[in-house]
């Protein structure tokens, strides 16, 4: 089974707007984020597992990246799409600890075995996520937030 890591940049007034609509029609949702999302500069090429599982490895270190002021509005957009992380410029406070050369690669590799993800690349594709995430955060303007959906 695989996985896959979206990225899509929304308007941050919209997140409200995002949580009714996962309240009412996980369609109705996907279609708003199609018709006024728009896409990252990056994606990740890597299944979504191992996205999650650097977001496992961050937290381990104290870098939260699924804590927000939009903790409610998460939680509806969870219910409709499953794992989703709302990721504001709030977030810029992490970026030194999100900067790849700060980590090795046998310690994502370590991380990635102890999740039970244990394949040769895992090294660089924890190291690509932590790219990823930390552009992808210094790429938000103030009146954007970055929706990461794994699924």
């Amino acid at each position: 089974m695989s996985a896959i890591a979206s990225l899509t940049v929304v308007p941050r007034d919209s997140v409200t707007e995002l949580a009714r609509l996962a309240a009412t029609s996980s369609s109705s949702l996907r279609s708003y984020l199609a018709e006024h999302g728009g896409t990252a500069r990056q994606e990740y090429d890597w299944s979504g597992y191992c996205l999650l599982y650097v977001l496992t490895y961050l937290e381990e270190r104290g870098v939260d990246l699924q804590q927000s002021e939009f903790d409610a509005e998460s939680d509806a957009i969870n219910s409709a799409l499953g794992l989703t992380v709302l990721i504001t410029p709030a977030h810029r406070r992490f970026l030194d600890q999100l900067d790849p050369a700060g980590h090795r690669a046998e310690e994502l590799t370590a991380h990635f075995d102890e999740m039970g993800m244990d394949f040769e690349e895992s090294g660089t594709a924890g190291l690509d996520g932590l790219t990823l995430l930390r552009d992808s955060i210094s790429d938000l303007h103030d009146d954007q937030v970055l929706l990461l959906h794994l699924g």
